[in-house]
């Protein structure tokens, strides 16, 4: 037989032992929360600073591959027509080696390239979802504005340069603050244009690219790195008696975020043709993307590296007026840049497009 049982009625010191008790657990909690955040917080201002230095780092020796390239090409020829080319000048020009075109082709063609640029920038921005749903709209935001603000920077680059070409007509004009601030204009959002391109190398790692197979980094590394070329240019260290020479060395900054777009999309294992082109519902903006917009997206990017050789060998050894080479290259850039708008265009519309599959269960 079960004994019957009593009311328990603790005693002062149990009490007093249980009270102590809970306090001892609040503040081990407590303890572990702040060592938490002390944690976070210092993994946090490591990530900070450890980024910094390496977008420090990455600026210095990109300006001085920037400035070393154009001599070390791989072929005497070249470098020895890019040593009679490229002669720095720090904005100071001279009858003797200053060579500035200011023919209607080549200003004429800036204008065209703006104009090119500007509808292209629009179209990316216009790219919305057919059904004008908030939410796909608020998706493909970031990719829209940083598409459109890279081919404003062309624009803009471009319309500076072409206004330069018309109207300093001498040496001496060329010799003027009011010049300066022209051609800083011009080539400075050339340099200026790395900021947009790995912003959109960042939006299509997010939602095109293999996850884990590329570091996003910090929002703010590749505006400082852009940042960095573009005062670069305008404290006059990219700076050369013909003056076109300043947008080569600038488009040579471009590389690591022209790298970085080519990886996010190449490493990336597509659907096939008949996923794409069939109209069930996509899971993922992935679906959408063509092959022929890839490969103008490839090709778009990297295709202005030609010119980086072409340019002093067209200039010593072509025997071609200065506005048959400049409408010649601003051709060239018609057709590479429209690839890029157009390649950027699609992968706009196609996170805008996207509708998810709705499960059957």
């Amino acid at each position: 037989m079960c004994k019957p049982t009593t009311d328990f009625k603790p005693t002062g010191f149990d009490v007093q032992k249980t009270n102590f008790e809970r306090l001892d657990t609040d503040v081990s909690v407590e303890t572990s929360k702040e060592s938490m955040g002390n944690q976070s917080k210092t993994s946090g201002a490591a990530s900070f600073f450890g980024s910094l230095l390496l977008v420090a780092v990455t600026c210095v020796l990109m300006l001085e591959f920037s400035m070393w390239f154009p001599f070390n090409q791989g072929h005497p020829i070249i470098s020895s027509a890019a040593v009679k080319t490229y002669i720095p000048a720090w904005y100071k020009y001279d009858t003797t080696l200053t060579k500035f075109d200011n023919s209607a082709w080549t200003y004429n063609t800036d204008y065209l390239l703006t104009a090119f640029a500007s509808v292209l920038a629009i179209k990316c921005l216009m790219a919305r979802s057919p059904e004008n749903c908030p939410k796909k709209d608020a998706a493909s935001l970031k990719l829209r504005l940083y598409s459109a603000s890279l081919l404003i920077c062309y624009g803009i680059s471009t319309l500076a340069g072409g206004w330069a070409h018309q109207h300093f007509t001498t040496v001496e004009s060329l010799n003027t603050m009011r010049f300066r601030i022209f051609w800083c204009v011009c080539v400075g959002n050339v340099a200026f244009a790395s900021c947009y391109m790995g912003m959109i190398g960042r939006e299509v790692q997010k939602y095109f690219g293999v996850k884990g197979a590329l570091p996003l980094g910090p929002w703010w590394f590749w505006p400082v790195y852009g940042t960095y070329m573009a005062a670069a240019c305008c404290l006059g260290y990219i700076s050369f008696k013909r003056p076109a020479c300043d947008i080569f060395i600038a488009g040579i900054s471009q590389s690591p975020t022209t790298f970085y777009c080519l990886l996010v999309l190449g490493l990336r294992k597509w659907p096939s043709s008949r996923t794409v082109a069939s109209n069930s519902p996509k899971e993922s903006p992935i679906d959408l993307v063509r092959l022929p917009y890839r490969i103008m997206f490839y090709v778009g990017f990297i295709g202005n590296a030609p010119l980086l050789p072409m340019y002093p060998m067209l200039v010593q050894y072509s025997g071609l007026s200065m506005a048959g080479i400049n409408t010649l290259l601003h051709s060239w850039l018609m057709v590479m840049w429209g690839m890029q708008g157009i390649s950027l265009l699609h992968l706009c519309n196609a996170m805008s497009s996207y509708t998810p599959k709705v499960s059957k269960d």
